[in-house]
C-alpha cells in the first residue's frame, strides 16, 4: 500500500509544477490513473479543453472599467457600454459562470474518474459519495502574500464594487445630471484608480513563476488515494507499472485501430476442454475417505440415482447381450468399481424432503443467508444446508465464506463512491465545470466532498465558499462531519474562512450538495499556497493522514 506522502513527491517533486493545459499536468494525471487502477479500479480519462490561467480575463475585465471611467468627460454614452459590459462580465467571473473567460485560448486537459460500483440488491438503491482533488499547480501570485490573503474578501468586494459603480456614474454623466460638472468624472477617476492594485495583480500573475503545489494540491490527491485504499481492497495482482488497462477488442475495432494489416484474416476459436476433464482443469481426485461411506444418521438421502445400482445394471445387461460392461463418468472420471457410488445428496446434507423453492421462501432476502451464532449450530454459517455433518464440507465451507469476507467493511464497500482528480481548476474550475456537464445526471443526488490543501495545519471544513458571490456548504453534509468529530475524537472543525474558488464552489454554483475539507495553519491561512515555498517539506505526513483517516470516517458515515 503505498502512503500519502509518496503520491506528495511524485506530484511535486518528480513530476513539479503542473500549471493546467500543460505536458507536466497530463504526466499527473498518468500517474493518478495508474494508481487507481493498481486497486483493480475502472478508469475514465475525460478530456475537455480549458485556459492556462484566468489572470487575463480579469485583467481585461478592470482595463476596460479603467477605460470606461476615463472615457466618461468625453464621450459618456460608450462609457456606459464599456463599464457595463466589464461590469458584467466580472461578476460571472467571479461567479464560475464564464464571462470574458470563456474567450481565452485554451488547451487540453483531462479529468480521471474512477468509479467503486458494488453490486446492489434488488431494490437497493446505493448511497453515492464523490471524492475530488485537483491536481493542477498554479503560479506564484502577489495575491498569496500574508497581508492580501488576510484581506482577500475586502478587495474582492471593493473591486466589484468600484466596477459596477463606474458604468452607474457614466450613465448619471450622459443624462446630463451635474450640468457638465467634473465632479462625477472625478468620482469615476476615483473609483478606477481603485481597480489598479488588483490589476497589477492579474498582470503579474500572466508571467508568474509555476509553483511545485506540494500542498496545493498534490496534498489533496494523495489523500483521496489514501481514502481509495481504504474503501477498494487490493487485488492479488498488481497493475501500478501498467500505462494503460488491456482491453478486448472486436475485429471491427482491432482494424480501425490498425493493429492489423488489411490482409488479416481475424478468426477467433473457442478452446475446447480436454477429454476426461472437470471443466478443463484436469482431473478432480475425490478422497475416499472424505465422502460418507453410508446416510448420516437421523438423514434420508436424496434420490438423485445410485452410481453403484447403475453399474451393475449396466454390467447384467452387457452379459446378456455378450457385450463387455460398459463403464460411467463422473466429473470426468470412469468409475470403474460398482462398489465406490455414493449419493451426492449424502455429501450434501439434504434430506429427501428438501425443496429448494420453499427454502428460498423461508430465507426470503441475501441478508438473511448467513446464520447468527447461536442459530449456526453445526459451523456452517449459512441457511439452506448442513453439509450433511461432514468435517471435511463444513471446514471447507467456512474457508470459503472466511476468504470472502475477511477485511471487508461494509460501511465502505456498500457505498458507490467516484474517485475524481480533476484538472484546470487552478484556472478557474473547468475540471468541475466538465465533470458536471457529462456526468450531471448521474450525479444529481450525489454528496460531494472535496480535498483541497490539506498537508499542512489543522483540518476544517468550509462554511461559506466563494469569490463574487457566498455559497454555503452543504448543510447535510456539514451536519455529518460534526457528529463524525464528535463522536470519533478527530481534529477538524468548522471554518467561515473564505478560500477563494475551490471545486466545490463550482458545484456549489450548480445547486449540487458539496463541501470543501480543507486545512489552516495557526495564522488561520492555507499555508504557503500560491508561493514558492509550497514544497514538500511544508507537507505533514501526520497531516495527510488525519485528512485520510476523517474523509474515511464521514464516508462511512454518510
Amino acid at each position: 500500500m503505498s502512503q500519502p506522502l509518496d503520491h506528495v513527491r511524485e506530484l511535486a517533486d518528480t513530476i513539479g509544477p503542473r500549471p493546467a493545459t500543460t505536458d507536466a499536468e497530463a504526466r499527473a494525471a498518468d500517474y493518478i490513473e495508474r494508481a487507481m487502477r493498481a486497486r483493480g479500479l475502472e478508469v475514465e480519462r475525460q478530456e475537455f479543453d480549458a485556459p492556462r490561467t484566468d489572470a487575463l480575463a480579469f485583467a481585461l475585465e478592470h482595463a476596460l472599467t479603467i477605460a470606461a471611467a476615463v472615457l466618461i468627460r468625453w464621450v459618456p454614452w460608450a462609457s456606459v457600454v464599456v463599464g457595463a459590459l466589464a461590469a458584467v462580465a466580472l461578476w460571472l467571473d467571479f461567479d464560475v459562470r464564464r464571462g470574458a473567460v470563456r474567450f481565452l485560448p485554451k488547451g487540453p486537459s483531462q479529468n480521471i474518474v474512477a468509479r467503486h460500483v458494488p453490486k446492489a440488491r434488488r431494490g437497493e438503491r446505493l448511497r453515492k459519495v464523490v471524492l475530488v482533488a485537483h491536481y493542477d499547480a498554479g503560479f506564484a501570485t502577489l495575491d498569496a502574500s500574508p497581508g492580501l490573503v488576510r484581506r482577500s474578501g475586502v478587495l474582492r468586494a471593493v473591486a466589484l464594487g468600484a466596477t459596477a459603480l463606474v458604468p452607474a456614474l457614466a450613465l448619471l454623466s450622459a443624462i446630463g445630471i451635474g450640468d457638465g460638472s467634473p465632479a462625477i468624472w472625478y468620482a469615476a477617476l476615483a473609483a478606477a484608480a481603485v481597480l489598479l492594485l488588483p490589476l497589477v495583480i492579474r498582470v503579474h500573475a500572466l508571467v508568474a513563476v509555476p509553483v511545485d503545489g506540494a500542498n496545493d494540491n498534490a496534498s489533496g490527491v494523495a489523500a483521496m488515494l489514501g481514502v481509495l485504499e481504504r474503501i477498494v481492497p487490493e487485488p492479488e495482482t498488481s497493475t501500478m507499472s501498467v500505462d494503460t488497462a488491456p482491453m478486448r477488442r472486436t475485429p471491427e475495432a482491432a482494424a480501425e485501430a490498425g493493429v492489423v494489416v488489411d490482409e488479416a484474416l481475424l478468426e477467433y476459436t473457442p478452446v475446447a476442454a480436454e477429454e476426461g476433464s472437470f471443466g478443463g482443469f484436469g482431473d478432480v481426485e475425490w478422497a475416499d475417505e472424505r465422502l460418507p461411506s453410508e446416510p448420516v444418521s437421523g438423514q434420508t438421502a436424496l434420490d438423485l440415482g445410485d452410481a453403484r445400482d447403475d453399474v451393475g445394471q449396466a454390467s447384467a445387461a452387457a452379459g446378456a447381450t455378450g457385450e463387455e460392461p460398459r463403464t460411467r463418468r463422473l466429473f470426468g472420471r470412469r468409475r470403474e468399481e460398482a462398489g465406490r457410488g455414493h449419493r451426492v445428496s449424502e455429501w450434501l446434507g439434504l434430506s429427501s424432503g428438501f425443496d429448494p423453492r420453499s427454502e428460498g421462501k423461508r430465507i426470503k432476502s441475501w441478508d438473511r443467508l448467513e446464520l447468527d451464532d447461536e442459530e449456526d449450530e453445526d459451523g456452517f454459517g449459512f441457511r439452506g444446508g448442513t453439509a450433511g455433518g461432514d468435517p471435511f464440507a463444513a471446514e471447507e465451507a467456512a474457508r470459503i465464506r472466511r476468504k470472502v469476507t475477511a477485511g471487508i467493511d461494509r460501511a465502505l464497500a456498500e457505498k458507490e463512491v467516484w474517485f475524481v482528480a480533476t484538472g484546470a481548476k487552478e484556472s478557474g474550475g473547468w475540471g468541475m465545470r466538465a465533470l458536471l456537464a457529462e456526468y450531471g445526471a448521474d450525479l444529481r443526488d450525489a454528496l460531494i466532498i472535496n480535498l483541497d490543501c490539506v498537508g499542512a495545519g489543522s483540518l476544517a471544513w468550509l462554511e461559506h465558499e466563494g469569490d463574487g458571490r457566498t455559497y454555503r456548504g452543504d448543510r447535510r453534509l456539514a451536519s455529518i462531519l460534526k457528529r463524525v468529530t464528535r463522536d470519533r475524537g478527530l481534529p477538524a472543525k468548522a471554518r467561515a474562512t473564505s478560500a477563494g474558488l475551490t471545486d466545490a464552489t463550482v458545484a456549489l454554483a450548480a445547486r449540487r450538495r458539496a463541501i470543501t475539507v480543507m486545512a489552516f495553519d495557526i495564522n488561520g491561512r492555507v499555508a504557503k499556497r500560491h508561493t514558492r515555498e509550497d514544497t514538500v517539506d511544508i507537507v505533514s505526513e501526520e497531516a495527510l493522514q488525519a485528512a485520510v483517516d476523517f474523509v474515511t470516517e464521514v464516508v462511512r458515515e454518510l
